[in-house]
C-alpha cells in the first residue's frame, strides 16, 4: 500500500523501498509511481532507499484544481523529501519528470548528489504544445483510453507491441486510469515546461534515452548532457520512450552504474533512518 504525506499544501502518494542513500523517482506525463516499479525494486535491492512519487494530479496523489506547473511539481518533490526527513537525495526523472528533477536539483544544490534523466528534453520540440492542448481537450471529453492507445503506439516499440500484449495492456490500463481533469491539467503544465538553468546543475548528471525514442530522441538527451557541467549521455538500445517499462533490466543497469559511480563518499547516514 502506498504512503501519503502533505507536501507544499497537497497530499502526495509515494512508495518507499529499501535502505541506504536516498533516490527519488519522478514519472512522466500520464504515468504514476508504478511505472518505475521494476527499476525501483532493482535499485532498492542494490542498497538504496527509493521513493517513487505520484505527482499532484496523478495516481493516488491529491488532484486539486489547476493550473499545475513544472515549478509546482518540483516544489512538491522537495517539500515531500523534507517531510520525510530526507536531507540528501539523488533524483531520477522520466520525460517531463526530467524537467521536474532538474528544477528540484537546482533547489537542493549540493543536497542532490546525482541527477538521472530518462527521455528528457531541455525544451519541447516545436508543435508539441499543440499536441498536448489537444490531449487535454480529449481527456476532458472522457477519451482517456483513446489517448492511452495513441501514446502506446509511439511510447513502446513496434516489437514490444507485437510480441508483448501484456505489456501493452498494462501500459494502456495505467494510462487510461488517469483522472481526466488531473491529466488535462498535467498536459497543460507539461506543454509550458522547460528546464531552467541546466548549466548550474553541479552534480553528476546522466541523460539517457531509448535509441528508438520518437518522442524525445537521443539527440534531446545529448543536448541535456552537453548543457550540464558534469553531464554524460547514453542510449538504451532497442528502447522507446517508455523503455523503463519495456526494458527495465537495461534501464536499471545503466542507472545503477551511474549511481554507484556517483555515490562515492555517500554513506547510509546521508539518507533518512
Amino acid at each position: 500500500m502506498p504512503e501519503r504525506a502533505k507536501a507544499n499544501g497537497v497530499e502526495i502518494a509515494y512508495e518507499r523501498r529499501g535502505e541506504g542513500p536516498a533516490i527519488a523517482f519522478v514519472h512522466g506525463l500520464g504515468g504514476r509511481k508504478e511505472a518505475w516499479a521494476e527499476v525501483q525494486a532493482t535499485v532498492a535491492a542494490a542498497g538504496y532507499e527509493t521513493i517513487a512519487i505520484d505527482l499532484r494530479g496523478a495516481g493516488e496523489s491529491e488532484k486539486p484544481a489547476g493550473p499545475y506547473s513544472v515549478e509546482a511539481w518540483s516544489q512538491d518533490l522537495t517539500a515531500l523529501l523534507e517531510a520525510l526527513g530526507i536531507d540528501r537525495a539523488a533524483l531520477v526523472g522520466h520525460s517531463v519528470g526530467c524537467m521536474v528533477a532538474e528544477h528540484a536539483a537546482l533547489a537542493l544544490q549540493d543536497r542532490c548528489p546525482a541527477l538521472a534523466m530518462l527521455g528528457g528534453a531541455v525544451r519541447w520540440a516545436d508543435g508539441f504544445d499543440a499536441v498536448l492542448a489537444e490531449r487535454a481537450e480529449l481527456a476532458r471529453a472522457g477519451r482517456m483510453r483513446e489517448i492511452a492507445e495513441a501514446v502506446a503506439s509511439t511510447g513502446l516499440t513496434e516489437r514490444a507491441r507485437a510480441e508483448n500484449p501484456a505489456l501493452v495492456d498494462r501500459f494502456v490500463s495505467m494510462f487510461a486510469a488517469n483522472d481526466p481533469d488531473g491529466y488535462a491539467e498535467s498536459c497543460l503544465a507539461t506543454a509550458a515546461g522547460t528546464m531552467i538553468e541546466p548549466e548550474r546543475v553541479g552534480s553528476p548528471a546522466l541523460a539517457f534515452a531509448g535509441a528508438l525514442d520518437p518522442v524525445t530522441p537521443p539527440a534531446a538527451s545529448k543536448e541535456i548532457a552537453g548543457a550540464m557541467p558534469h553531464g554524460q549521455f547514453e542510449t538504451v538500445p532497442e528502447g522507446a520512450h517508455w523503455c523503463h517499462l519495456e526494458l527495465p533490466g537495461a534501464v536499471s543497469e545503466r542507472l545503477l552504474d551511474f549511481l554507484d559511480h556517483s555515490a562515492i563518499g555517500w554513506s547510509a547516514s546521508d539518507s533518512a533512518p
